[in-house]
């Protein structure tokens, strides 16, 4: 075997194993895909609740909104097209505007507060 070739097949080895240990460290995300329907009626819960087409908004709350309608629970789809609503008012009463990258990153910020609010669950003793 000439000394070309050898270098040859050590780059090689060295770039599939580098790759195997790139692929392995990668981490795994599961494929959230969204059906037809649950994709028009989030798209029509989003654009019902004021949100604007074509923003990074509409995006995030389309996706939730899907993601809800599929598992079945229409009550939590509509959560976000009201948070991302309520989040935007908020954000234009603080006088920000809408054009501007921090209207955007406050709008982000009081979505995920208002989507992730802990649920009380409160529990009813049984009546003896």
């Amino acid at each position: 075997m000439t000394l070309l070739r050898q270098k040859t097949l050590v780059i090689a080895a060295a770039g599939l194993l580098g790759g195997l240990a790139i692929a392995a460290a990668a981490p795994y995300e599961a494929a959230n895909a969204q059906s037809g329907p649950a994709l028009v009626f989030a798209e029509q819960a989003c654009l019902d609740h004021g949100v604007a087409p074509h923003t990074a908004s509409f995006e995030s709350c389309v996706s939730r909104a899907a993601n809800a309608f599929d598992r079945g629970q229409p009550d939590v789809a509509y959560r976000p097209p009201r948070s991302t609503r309520d989040a935007r008012a908020a954000c234009l009463s603080y006088g920000l505007s809408a054009e501007t990258l921090g209207y955007r990153q406050c709008v982000a910020t009081q979505v995920d507060q208002r989507m992730n609010k802990p649920t009380q669950i409160r529990s009813v003793p049984p009546a003896n």
